[in-house]
């Protein structure tokens, strides 16, 4: 008699070593989080909740607001944002650029 086919959950998929592109999308989401935790200090408390970190590359942080009214709220405080970064673990930023995308 044949066995019925049993999937396998998530979490015994990353108990085993993981390889390849899958382990470069992990290893990248981990620093994401990482680096969004850094950030999210830098930010007055009130727009903690309406800003994210959408992604870091060597000399350009994207940061995205769920409204324009957060967008420019950014706007306005990122030269400051930008010399704390610099002066904290981020010395190569060279600009932040803040994207709307409402219901993140």
């Amino acid at each position: 008699m044949k066995r019925p086919f049993r999937a396998k959950s998530v979490a015994d998929s990353l108990d085993r070593p993981i390889e390849g592109h899958l382990k470069q999308l992990l290893d990248k989401a981990k620093n994401l989080k990482s680096i969004s935790s850094g950030i999210e200090q830098f930010l007055p408390e009130e727009l903690q909740a309406h800003c994210k970190v959408a992604q870091i590359n060597s000399d350009v942080l994207t940061l995205f607001a769920d409204s324009a009214v957060w967008a420019n709220r950014l706007r306005y405080l990122g030269p400051e944002l930008l010399t704390q970064l610099r002066a904290n673990g981020y010395p190569s930023l060279v600009s932040i650029d803040i994207k709307i995308r409402p219901n993140f």
